[in-house]
């Protein structure tokens, strides 16, 4: 936890464990994976390349990247730059976001298979959240300044801030000490233990992620923005970009005013804050800008928890309002409304489940490679008298075991630490040869169930 006032950072704290097997605490110096946090990163350099004269926030996408495409050749055309960084594309929420996660795809190819993905909403119309615009966005930033992202952000934004145990790569965390794991629970399964896990590299997420920071150097980056784009008296962007990029491009509903450019808007006790959380496998981090009053609240969590949000939201009413707040009390109901939901969701899985069903062909018979027409091809062998599916693109992440369920759907239980089992249902022609499957794998973040795998003739 930090609290940043007035430029500085006026208090910080560390709670639990770095690692779960070691006995080694957190600090306000401890290394996270702030994910989605990292957006306003890439929004901000898109500002700076801006400020550079190198390119306009109304600018054609296709201007710089000849090659950026969507199944809409009129949004195609007329895609903005300020377009990919407010979630208003016309996908909706994580649409695409399989094709990043654990594969080995570089961010252009990401990018092509998801140009053929529908859109679901009207162009400029809806919010959706979507990462893949931010890769798009990282894409932009190579081809403009002629760096990579990694490169970009590092000299434009991470060094002259001072943030020195700020990372754009997992692979540079070797270089460090005090680095906090992610903690998850296989399957996420309630009554599993929690455990910690290694980093996953997601390189081709970059843009969307792919920061690794601190409290005291994430301090430094909000004080920038507390200070309405200036650090001290010198200004890191000019006033018109950063008006921009803190301005709503989108209103939404519910809690949230606005999306800004790689922010959100929200109003809290007549004051403006802009905020950004973030959450991935073992991760759930949050942070809040108050410009008016030169303010801003980190929290960053290694579990899965949402109390970093209770957190922020207590600190900023002792600040904003009168101190009586109690966001702990408001969100334990609706967690365990939560809790009960899903426990009630899994049961109905087992008590769906036929016993004493069998597939309905030998084994060999569901051997094969099979592709969906965007996310790409899976194979299914038979090792040791048993099934194993493999999705290529996320060989490491996505394989493992396929074992019977019921008829003939096979429960999935893949190699991801995060993930819950999958449930894959065959499906097949009149004369009762494989044809493909579909996924049935619950997840808030990633589309399975609009993967369509058909298989090779």
């Amino acid at each position: 936890m930090g609290i940043v006032k007035d430029g500085e950072l006026v208090w910080s704290k560390g709670y639990g464990k770095l690692d779960l097997a070691k006995a080694d605490p957190v600090t306000p110096n401890s290394i996270f994976f702030i994910a989605s946090m990292s957006k306003a990163f890439t929004a901000c350099a898109v500002g700076l390349l801006v400020d550079d004269g190198k390119l306009g926030w109304n600018d054609p996408v296709v201007k710089h990247l000849p090659w950026f495409s969507t199944p809409d050749p009129y949004v195609t055309e007329h895609m903005m730059v300020k377009d990919l960084l407010c979630h208003r594309s016309g996908w909706i929420t994580f649409d695409g976001d399989l094709l990043w996660y654990g594969t080995e795809l570089d961010q252009r190819e990401i990018l092509e298979r998801h140009a053929h993905e529908p859109f679901t909403h009207a162009f400029r119309d809806e919010f959706g959240y979507s990462n893949l615009m931010f890769i798009a966005a990282a894409q932009l930033i190579e081809a403009v300044s002629g760096k990579t992202w990694d490169s970009f952000v590092t000299e434009r934004i991470l060094q002259p801030l001072g943030m020195t145990r700020t990372t754009v790569e997992t692979a540079d965390l070797v270089r460090f000490t005090d680095v906090a794991l992610p903690h998850v629970r296989k399957g996420q399964d309630p009554a599993a233990p929690q455990k910690s896990m290694p980093y996953q590299s997601l390189q081709g997420a970059d843009g969307a992620c792919g920061i690794n920071s601190c409290v005291t150097d994430l301090a430094k980056w909000d004080a920038m923005w507390a200070n309405e784009g200036k650090v001290g008296d010198k200004a890191f962007l000019s006033e018109a970009t950063y008006t921009t990029l803190t301005s709503s491009h989108l209103p939404m509903g519910g809690r949230r005013d606005g999306a800004a450019l790689g922010w959100f808007l929200e109003e809290n006790n007549g004051h403006t804050v802009i905020t950004h959380s973030g959450g991935m496998p073992g991760f759930i981090l949050n942070h809040a800008v108050v410009p008016d009053q030169d303010l801003a609240v980190i929290a960053l969590g290694n579990g899965e928890t949402y109390s970093v949000f209770a957190i922020t939201n207590k600190i900023m009413d002792l600040y904003l309002g009168d101190g009586t707040a109690d966001p702990v009390s408001d969100m334990l109901p609706r967690l365990a409304k939560r809790a009960e939901r899903e426990a009630k969701r899994r049961a109905d899985r087992l008590t769906a489940r036929v016993p004493k069903t069998k597939h309905s062909l030998p084994l060999a018979n569901y051997v094969g490679t099979f592709t969906d027409k965007i996310y790409g091809s899976a194979t299914i062998t038979e090792v040791n008298g048993a099934l194993q599916l493999t999705f290529q693109p996320a060989k490491d992440l996505l394989t493992g075991t396929l074992g019977h369920w019921h008829y003939d759907t096979f429960q999935w239980q893949h190699a991801d630490p995060f993930l819950e089992p999958g449930y894959i249902t065959f499906t097949f022609d009149a004369d009762h040869k494989v044809t493909g499957f579909k996924v049935d794998l619950h997840s808030p973040d990633f589309h399975f169930y609009k993967l369509d795998f058909r298989k090779a003739k």
